[in-house]
């Protein structure tokens, strides 16, 4: 019997656990270690900020659904892979030690890089957790005029939230946005193309924010933040009174004593998500050092490589799953301005974009049939 060690419990840790166990869960040990015992929804949390769902339902137990599904769930830190023991070192209230591993598979996600921008952590507001997105919804219904800035700091690799929120924003503030007591606008640190991975849907994407008065700013890299004005790279200053930023990226710094990092501290994988120089080791998620913008259905199709190539080595076949890097996202504009992008980030032959109404409905009933399949 082999010991398969999966540390994370997002989007990666939870699709290569429920793979796993379906396909070689009866003849081997899992267990996930994770910081968090619940997992939550992160496409869900704009509609979370603006009050159109609520906690529970789009955050569930993770410990419950890996017990039904006979995977061994650690609440705790990762504090270090002792690669050449085949040991990981994890820090928990319930565990303190070591945990053995035939094969590891890393999905540890992102790290909020908010001390990268001057002034973030005292000034902006994010959506990206359970708490944050409640506290800017705070923040929304004590707002009656001014000026709402939205928008992406350098390496923040999530531009549809900044999207979305932008239009959600137009929605319910609309009869202001008329009268002008209230200003919305988004500011991307490249364009839009850029923070879409290169992907073609500038004119869709602007004819929908002129429509809904959104000003946009391009190639506005954030580097500092007052409590009444964004500044760029270049001292070019915005003035807000509400502000949202998905801020920047990193991967996790605990790692690069391994040597498997690049510079941003993601790890370096190869088309079967096999980590680069380590053996038995796998990664998926926001973790990884794919180009492009860092997507939730990246992670789970990810997941899904890694966890065929890892039962493929259980059972003495062959890897023979890859990974293709694209984007199939949908920008939800609320109606018939939302989005739908297919986009090949490593072929751009692949490029399909189409828009109106049922994509609205089309992301609706994908998250909620997702919800419901995997909870």
């Amino acid at each position: 019997m082999a010991n398969i060690l999966i540390v994370g419990g997002g989007f990666a840790g939870l699709v290569a656990a429920e793979k796993l166990a379906a396909s070689v869960g009866r003849s081997h040990q899992i267990t996930l270690v994770a910081p968090n015992r619940n997992f939550t929804f992160y496409p869900a949390l704009v509609e979370l900020a603006f009050g159109e769902c609520e906690t529970s339902d789009i955050s569930f137990d993770l410990a419950r659904k890996l017990s039904s599904i006979g995977v061994r769930f650690v609440q705790g830190e990762l504090i270090r892979i002792n690669e050449g023991l085949r040991t990981a070192v994890v820090a928990g209230e319930d565990f303190n030690g070591e945990i053995a591993y035939d094969h590891l598979m890393i999905a540890m996600g992102r790290r909020l890089a908010t001390e990268k921008v001057a002034g973030f952590f005292e000034h902006s507001h994010h959506i990206l957790g359970l708490n944050a997105a409640a506290r800017f919804g705070k923040a929304l219904e004590e707002f009656h005029e001014g000026t709402i800035v939205v928008g992406m700091c350098p390496s923040a690799r999530l531009p549809v939230p900044v999207c979305e929120t932008a239009f959600a924003l137009a929605r319910r503030f609309e009869s202001k946005l008329g009268d002008g007591s209230v200003k919305i606008k988004a500011i991307f640190p490249e364009s839009l193309s850029s923070a879409f991975g290169g992907a073609d849907l500038h004119r869709q994407l602007e004819s929908a924010f002129e429509k809904y008065k959104i000003a946009v700013l391009y190639d506005v890299p954030i580097s500092e933040i007052t409590p009444s004005e964004v500044v760029s790279e270049q001292k070019h200053r915005i003035e807000y009174d509400l502000l949202m930023l998905v801020p920047p990226f990193r991967g996790q710094a605990i790692l690069n004593y391994l040597g498997i990092t690049d510079g941003d501290d993601f790890v370096k994988v190869d088309d079967r998500m096999k980590v680069h120089g380590l053996n038995n080791t796998y990664a998926a998620g926001d973790i990884v050092a794919f180009s492009g913008p860092k997507f939730a259905h990246m992670a789970v199709r990810q997941a899904e490589v890694a966890a065929a190539n890892i039962a493929a080595e259980l059972n003495g076949e062959e890897r023979q799953r890859t990974y293709y890097h694209e984007i199939a996202a949908v920008i939800d504009a609320g109606g018939p301005d939302s989005i739908y992008l297919h986009y090949g980030i490593w072929d751009d032959h692949l490029h399909r974009l189409k828009q109106g109404k049922f994509w609205t409905w089309a992301k609706e009933t994908h998250d909620a049939l997702w919800r419901a399949r995997h909870r």
